[in-house]
Parts: C-alpha cells; sequence; structure tokens
C-alpha cells in the first residue's frame, strides 16, 4: 500500500521522465534604483511621556514602600525591583542614544506621530503609553490605602 511513491503535477498529466523535467532559472533584471534602506525609526516621544511613565513607576514603589511599612524584607524586595525598573528604562536610553540625538518629537510641532498602525494624535498617544504605568500606579497607591485602612 505504501510502497508505492506518488507524484503529483499541476496539469494531472502522467509524471514526466526525469530528464524532461523543466528546470527553473532565477533571472536578476537590472534596476537602476539604489537599494532601499532600512527605515530608522526612532521613539519620536515627548519627555513628557518619559517623566510621565517614570513618575508613574515612582507613585507605585512609594506607595508600595508605605504600605509594607517599610520592614527590612519588603524594602529589600522593593530595592531589588527599583534596580531592575532603572535598568529596562536605562538600557532603552543607552540604546537609543546610540544613533546620535532625536529630532523633535511630531507631538511636539502640533502634527501626528507616525506608527506602524497609522498616524495618531497626542491624546492617543499619550493615552496608550502611559494607561498602564498609570494603572500600576493606581494599583500601589489602592494597596496603600487598603493598608492604611485595615492594619
Amino acid at each position: 500500500m505504501f510502497d508505492q511513491a506518488r507524484q503529483f503535477t499541476l496539469d494531472h498529466a502522467e509524471p514526466a521522465a526525469p530528464a524532461e523535467r523543466p528546470t527553473l532559472t532565477l533571472v536578476q533584471q537590472a534596476d537602476a534604483s539604489p537599494p532601499a534602506q532600512p527605515e530608522a525609526r526612532r521613539f519620536e516621544l515627548p519627555r513628557s511621556v518619559w517623566a510621565g511613565m517614570l513618575a508613574s513607576y515612582g507613585v507605585f514603589f512609594a506607595a508600595i514602600t508605605i504600605a509594607t511599612g517599610g520592614s527590612g524584607q519588603s524594602v529589600f524586595a522593593i530595592v531589588i525591583s527599583l534596580l531592575y525598573t532603572a535598568m529596562y528604562f536605562g538600557l532603552a536610553r543607552v540604546i537609543a542614544r546610540q544613533a546620535g540625538p532625536d529630532a523633535k518629537s511630531p507631538l511636539l510641532r502640533g502634527e501626528a506621530l507616525p506608527t506602524w498602525c497609522g498616524p495618531m494624535d497626542a491624546k492617543a498617544v499619550y493615552g496608550q503609553i502611559l494607561v498602564v504605568p498609570m494603572a500600576v500606579a493606581l494599583f500601589g497607591v489602592g494597596i496603600a490605602v487598603i493598608c492604611a485602612v485595615v492594619l
């Protein structure tokens, strides 16, 4: 049953003999245009976006420190988390600065920010970028309030 090899062709005709099979040849057409360079996109975000993110994480860590009462074990865990957060933002900054100084953000010029999904206005950019950090900060404040009320 399985010892017969089956060959399929596009025209459903009998398979051609091995010597009669056409060979593919790749032809490269000469193009007078220069090779395309990849797009070099940068963050193009205003400093206020970065400040908002860092402030949100600062509020979170401060609220968690207050909520835990500053015990030695909790401070140790919070410091480790702060170091990881600093590495996350610090490495992104170091890598971004390798390409030189950024041009002025389109948002600061009153233009839309070009993104992969299309142009976005300032409200959409701020909303999409800052919603998670602000939710994290709100979570930390909520934990601090619950600890203050319950404990």
